[in-house]
């Protein structure tokens, strides 16, 4: 089932010097139960796509449909609060908070009850290795990959169906990377969420249901 449909999207921004026709009528649709790999060289306009997912620029021409609806017409705070949950490689942990608090705390944004809130952090965190001896701990320590691995917590937390993943194993070493390259596949196979992660790395795409390579701005090839 398709959740997210991408319809002949265009995006271009400018530097000093030029105009970057960074995504050219790209159009593809991407389903739940799916663990997507985007990958392509650097410049080749897969962040700026994964992105446009996000809600965090909005296409110039074409459309973005989530739900039956265009990204243009819902409030994109809330989409990403709810539906679409962003993993990024430098993890993105409030320093000062504790591990339960940071998962915690995008259900608070969503007025979850302090009760509420807590329990589904800690069965999150359970579910991704980060027993009751990790809740209290600050991020700076954790290693990268428990950090990453509180990041997806969060996503679990509040059962985002959309999971969007920019270079999430690039900070990581081998073990680590395998880890989270786990976990993403069990949120896609298990979670039935729609897993789509810009990546250079290889053992990702290995994983990856779908291989998406982009060139240019534009999806050359599609691979499953």
């Amino acid at each position: 089932m398709s959740v997210l449909s991408v319809q002949s999207v265009s995006y271009s921004y400018k530097t000093k010097y030029q105009t970057v026709q960074a995504v050219k009528d790209v159009s593809c649709d991407l389903s739940a139960g799916t663990f997507y790999a985007l990958v392509g060289k650097s410049g080749s306009g897969k962040t700026t796509l994964l992105s446009l997912l996000a809600g965090l620029d909005t296409p110039q021409s074409g459309d973005i449909i989530v739900g039956g609806q265009s990204l243009r017409e819902i409030d994109v705070d809330i989409y990403r609060r709810k539906q679409a949950s962003v993993i990024y490689q430098s993890y993105n942990l409030f320093p000062l908070m504790t591990v339960c608090e940071n998962v915690m705390y995008p259900l608070k944004l969503l007025r979850h009850s302090d009760a509420d809130a807590k329990k589904e952090a800690q069965i999150a965190l359970e579910k991704v290795g980060l027993g009751e001896s990790y809740w209290k701990r600050l991020p700076a320590m954790l290693s990268g990959g428990e950090q990453q691995r509180v990041a997806i917590a969060r996503t679990l937390a509040v059962h985002a169906q959309i999971i969007l993943a920019d270079e999430p194993t690039g900070n990581l070493d081998t073990e680590n990377s395998t880890q989270i390259i786990q976990l993403l596949s069990r949120l896609a196979h298990e979670e039935y969420c729609c897993v789509v992660v810009v990546t250079h790395d290889l053992e990702v795409a290995k994983a990856a249901d779908v291989v998406l390579r982009m060139d240019s701005g534009r999806i050359k090839e599609e691979t499953v």
